[in-house]
Order: structure tokens, then C-alpha cells, then sequence
């Protein structure tokens, strides 16, 4: 009897003993293993990406809209607006084109904008023709997606114009889009026989602080190529209005990112 319950117990030790090696270190080890395999697999894929954000302008200003009526010009109401507009420059890696370098489709996904303490924000597409402008098309407002029509030609003739979301496959042109917040401050007077400026002056008159404006813009750019691979790349941008040297108060500011080696991610 005494030897049965002896065998039982040492059974029991036994089996604790194999499941603490197994939870404490075969699966440690296992999932160290799984992890430096997808480390690598995904470090290759990045490396022989050949799609990359080379580098991003973002050119801020405001706008006033007029609510009165009466147009005198020494009598402003305004709806005052602030808005960024973005070009998203791509690059294809090597020197010749061919079907693993060039795209076939291009989109935007997943579009989210963090609530800034003031206004009511939105992105739009923009017209490159209307960049470093305060003019957008309401019917150009994005929700979660964007999907761009990509040409493979040079379109000489017009065919397609940039008031529609194009993109050319050699990438050799930048996605472009609009941040506008609009609102930041409704129905302000402004009483003056001196010029007003329409611009980022207007924040600074109606004493809105740039802190209430800051907020962050992120999506997913999707892209496949003429090789039928699909490419993912998570960008996130805060729009930022200050630097070191000036800030949208001084009327309008120009910011470039450069985003060297900032490339696509493979995924089946």
C-alpha cells in the first residue's frame, strides 16, 4: 500500500515537473523562436519592398468665411476655419519600370482624425491644382475610404483631370488631401478700416490658441501592384502648426517630413 501511494506521488511530482518545464520554458522558447522567424520574415519583407514614402509636405493657412451680408468692408463676421493640405509623396524602388514596381491599385483605408478641443474636423480630397489654397469641394469629404484611379500613361490628352482622386503608376505624382476644421470660432466680429488678412492671421486676431487645434490624421495606405502583391503602409501624421522659427499665425507655415527608407509592407 505504502509503495502504490509512494509511485502515485512521485507520478504527480512528475507530471508538475513536465508541465512547469513546458509552460516555463518550452513555450518561452517556442514563441522566442516564432517570434525571431517573423522578425526576420518581416525585416525581408520591408527590405525588399519596392514602394516607399519618400517624403510628406504639409502647408497650413486658415480662411474666414463672411456672414454678412452687407459687404462692408470695415465689417467682418466671420466663420473661421483652419486647414492643412497634404501631399503624400511614393516612391518605386529601381530604375526600370516593370510590373513589380509600378501599381495597379491604389487606396486609402481606415481614415481616422483625434478630435481637436476646437472645431469640427474633416479631410477631403484635394485637387492638386488647389494646393496651398483654402479651396475644397464639399463632395470631396472622405469618410473611411479613398480609392484612386490609377492611370498608365502620361494622359496627354485630359482625359482624366486631378479634380478626381488619380494616381499615376510610376508614382510619379503625390496623394494629395485637405484637412480642414471648420468652425474653430463662429460669427466673430471684426471691426477694422485696416486690410484683414485672409490667412493664419485670423487665428492669431480671434485669439485661438494653437494647442486647441493640434490633432493627428492616420490611414492605410494600400496598394497593389501590377504583379498582384499587395503593399500596406500605416501613416500617421500629426498637424502640427508651430516649429522652432515660425507658426501658422505668422499667416500661413510650410512643414516637409522626410520619411527615408519608410516602405510598404508585403502581405498576402
Amino acid at each position: 500500500m505504502k509503495s502504490k501511494i509512494k509511485h502515485l506521488l512521485m507520478m504527480i511530482a512528475l507530471l508538475i515537473l513536465i508541465y512547469i518545464l513546458y509552460q516555463f520554458l518550452w513555450i518561452p522558447y517556442k514563441n522566442k523562436i516564432t517570434f525571431e522567424k517573423e522578425t526576420i520574415t518581416l525585416s525581408e519583407s520591408i527590405q525588399n519592398s519596392p514602394f516607399s514614402i519618400s517624403k510628406v509636405l504639409l502647408y497650413s493657412s486658415a480662411h474666414g468665411e463672411n456672414q454678412n451680408t452687407n459687404f462692408q468692408q470695415s465689417n467682418w463676421i466671420l466663420n473661421i476655419l483652419q486647414y492643412t493640405d497634404i501631399a503624400i509623396y511614393l516612391n518605386h524602388a529601381g530604375e526600370t519600370l516593370n510590373s513589380s514596381n509600378t501599381i495597379q491599385k491604389l487606396s486609402l483605408e481606415n481614415i481616422a482624425i483625434t478630435a481637436p478641443n476646437l472645431g469640427s474636423p474633416s479631410l477631403y480630397y484635394l485637387d492638386s491644382l488647389n494646393f496651398g489654397t483654402s479651396n475644397f469641394n464639399q463632395n470631396d469629404k472622405l469618410e473611411n475610404t479613398l480609392e484612386f484611379t490609377v492611370l498608365n500613361d502620361e494622359n496627354k490628352h485630359n482625359d482624366i483631370q486631378s479634380n478626381t482622386p488619380v494616381f499615376f503608376t510610376d508614382c510619379s505624382n503625390p496623394i494629395t488631401l485637405k484637412y480642414v476644421n471648420s468652425s474653430v470660432k463662429e460669427n466673430y466680429a471684426i471691426t477694422s478700416h485696416e486690410p484683414i488678412f485672409f490667412d493664419g492671421h485670423l487665428l492669431q486676431i480671434a485669439n485661438i490658441s494653437l494647442e486647441n487645434l493640434e490633432t493627428t490624421i492616420s490611414f492605410t495606405i494600400h496598394i497593389e501592384s501590377n504583379s498582384h502583391k499587395n503593399y500596406f503602409c500605416h501613416v500617421s501624421l500629426p498637424i502640427s502648426l508651430k516649429n522652432e522659427t515660425s507658426s501658422i499665425y505668422d499667416g500661413n507655415i510650410l512643414m516637409e517630413r522626410k520619411l527615408e527608407n519608410y516602405k510598404f509592407i508585403e502581405t498576402q
